[in-house]
């Protein structure tokens, strides 16, 4: 084998190991990472991915790592999509399984189709059952809502939107849900984003029977309205504490367990 040979081998052998290393560490050749895509590295804990609107996702598997519990079982109250900005998707897609929570009929077929493995029920929650209106955005807003104010909001800061529909929705309580759908057992995390709605279902929620582990809950809506107060007075009266905040939603840890997080 002459030089030029030799060194055309070498060359090819390289790519080739290059192409393997890249494959293995999940970077597709090339420096555009959006254009040639990016599927995370091998060092990453909970991969590359994050379904989360800010990332919540992470952050919750990070916290369940420190509990040594490797799959929490979840309770998604508002889940909207079983992958757009989910709090759970993740989780579900790590070996998690748990409920999910969702007024709106349109979105339910994609959650049997995408979750099949969960349970997934079609119906509102509040702090005492009934019926009640569920203002629509349009049919699959996660802006839809059962509060009239939060609804108004939203429409008034994005005049290009306006109430659609209004709808009667059954509505439960967190109590009802997981005595009916969790053989009276409490998920291990609680994520609650309803729209105006958090506050009085925290408010109403049985935490001497019920103890979740972490809860993550949307403390400003989208339209920058929030009862961030009302929330912190219930969790805390409730002996959890307050762990971490992100843009929108607020993480809380019990008491019992906040110490396996501190360094």
């Amino acid at each position: 084998m002459n030089d030029n040979n030799l060194l055309s081998e070498i060359r090819q052998r390289c790519i080739h190991i290059e192409n393997k290393l890249n494959t293995i560490i999940g970077v597709k050749v090339g420096h555009d990472m959006t254009s040639k895509g990016y599927i995370g590295h091998s060092d990453q804990a909970f991969g590359g991915s994050t379904y989360a609107q800010h990332g919540d996702d992470l952050i919750t598997l990070n916290i369940f790592h420190c509990l040594n519990i490797a799959r929490p079982s979840y309770l998604d109250i508002g889940a909207h999509h079983p992958v757009n900005i989910s709090n759970t998707a993740l989780l579900y897609a790590k070996g998690s399984r748990g409920i999910n929570i969702e007024a709106n009929p349109m979105l339910m077929q994609a959650f049997e189709e995408l979750r099949p493995e969960d349970k997934n029920i079609n119906v509102g929650v509040s702090d005492a059952p009934g019926t009640l209106k569920f203002y629509m955005i349009d049919s699959r807003s996660g802006r839809n809502t059962f509060d009239l104010a939060t609804a108004e909001a939203f429409v008034a800061s994005h005049p290009e939107c306006k109430i659609r529909n209004i709808v009667d929705i059954d509505v439960v309580t967190i109590n009802q849900i997981i005595e009916q759908h969790a053989n009276g057992k409490c998920p291990d995390f609680l994520s609650i984003d309803a729209e105006g709605l958090d506050a009085r279902i925290l408010k109403s929620m049985n935490f001497t029977k019920y103890r979740p582990k972490v809860i993550c809950v949307e403390t400003i809506s989208g339209d920058g309205t929030g009862s961030p107060d009302m929330i912190l007075e219930t969790i805390a009266k409730a002996d959890y504490s307050f762990y971490f905040r992100t843009i929108g939603n607020v993480f809380f840890v019990e008491n019992s367990l906040i110490s396996l997080l501190r360094p």
